[in-house]
């Protein structure tokens, strides 16, 4: 058996052809809409131009001297470009001069992206058309005051200048916030490192909140979000070939919860319990790539059996000021927590990714000294796994963003 595993997101998004033994039970649990059409350039206008719960743009913005769009960063998915012309389009017709547009890249505390990433989010010609800067999380914030749970807000100032604010991404389902989109765009998007430390000190990395739509980190993201006056949200959902398939936008609390109604559905995939082998394929996030090593895809392994991780990316490991290890000096990062490790339920645990950084590897996929190898080719992990007997295998292609029917078992329980 042969597939063609989603892999080189925002780089081309060309899979890779892997093959089974024949002898081998193989289940691909593909998402619900894996394959939903993607939506045109003029489909994605009409999309922009029917907010829920907030004025179009083009008449929320009358009036502004400047606006800023903020855009999530090469660590997602997100096709910002034919989005990003609709939002201008509306602001020009809205009387915001074109010189006063400028794009902020919320990084949160990811490392800063450099003008072929800017040109893989946004396209050649308004990288050179607009002002493009990247997020800082240590300087230039302006302080909002404080949220019910005690957070302090503080925002990009260059965010904060603009009369009118814009911000753009993708809903999936993920591990701290539930799900992503909404305004996780403002924090811990265009938030400083002392706000998201704040934030992110309610969670863990063995926590798991996949799929959950209430948690304490999102509502502290929608408080900073009102605080700082988000003006309109956009956010896409992704099929598995990397392509807009979906477009909600408006007010960001309430296109968010129609938002991931939506992908609930659409990012749901069948657990497959018992298996020999289980495959979590990183293709919307390749650069966090632990995001897919989540408990209830574990759960789907035996006892003795083989997991792999695949995340395959010219991009290599994330740069994360909060999560990253930071070479031997301790502590690493400002939340640096350990590395994922191989679970001793697992004979082998195999990172399969062509391009990595020896030294970034541990925060980002499985850590070697815990037992993970780490090979480049299929044919590789075959020459490990395969020793001629049958076996049930299960293959998540988007095991990052992904919500099985197991989730709701994983949730942490609220007293």
């Amino acid at each position: 058996m042969k597939y063609n595993l989603p892999s080189n997101s925002l780089y081309g998004d060309e899979p890779i052809e892997i093959s089974f033994p024949d002898n081998w039970d193989v289940h691909i649990s593909e998402i619900k809409g894996f394959n939903t059409p993607e939506l045109t350039a003029d489909e994605i206008r009409e999309g922009v131009a029917s907010p829920i719960g907030a004025e179009r743009i083009k008449d929320g913005a009358r009036g502004s001297k400047s606006a800023v769009i903020i855009i999530d960063d090469i660590t997602r998915p997100t096709p910002c470009e034919h989005i990003a012309r609709a939002v201008i389009d509306e602001l020009l017709e809205a009387g915001v001069p074109k010189e006063n547009i400028w794009f902020v890249v919320a990084l949160g505390t990811h490392g800063a992206m450099n003008r072929a990433d800017f040109v893989r989010k946004l396209g050649d010609e308004l990288v050179e058309e607009f002002e493009v800067h990247n997020h800082n999380v240590f300087f230039n914030h302006v302080y909002l005051g404080n949220t019910s749970h005690n957070v302090p807000i503080e925002i990009n100032s260059d965010v904060m200048s603009a009369d009118y604010k814009v911000a753009i991404g993708t809903t999936m389902a993920h591990s701290y916030f539930g799900f992503g989109g909404g305004a996780k765009c403002i924090l811990p998007g265009v938030s400083s490192i002392r706000t998201i430390t704040r934030n992110h000190s309610y969670t863990t990395p063995s926590d798991f909140n996949m799929g959950n739509p209430m948690t304490l980190m999102r509502n502290d993201a929608e408080q900073a979000a009102r605080m700082m006056g988000l003006d309109f949200k956009i956010d896409v959902i992704i099929n598995g070939h990397g392509e807009i398939c979906k477009l909600f936008a408006g007010d960001f609390e309430a296109e968010s919860r129609v938002c991931c109604e939506y992908a609930a559905d659409h990012y749901s995939a069948k657990f497959v319990p018992d298996c020999d082998v289980v495959l979590a394929n990183s293709y919307l996030k390749p650069a966090e790539a632990c995001c897919a090593y989540t408990p209830e895809v574990i759960a789907s392994l035996r006892s003795g059996g083989d997991f792999i991780l695949a995340a395959n990316s010219p991009f290599g490991p994330c740069v994360h000021y909060l999560y990253d290890k930071w070479g031997h000096s301790a502590p690493g990062g400002l939340m640096w927590a350990g590395c994922y490790t191989k679970t001793a339920k697992m004979k082998n645990a195999i990172v399969f990714a062509e391009y990595t950084v020896k030294g970034m590897r541990d925060p980002w996929y499985i850590d070697e000294g815990s037992g993970a190898v780490y090979k480049r080719k299929w044919e590789e992990v075959l020459a490990i796994i395969d020793d001629g007997t049958p076996k049930k295998v299960v293959v998540y292609p988007m095991a990052e963003g992904q919500v099985l029917d197991n989730s709701h078992e994983f949730y942490p329980k609220k007293a």
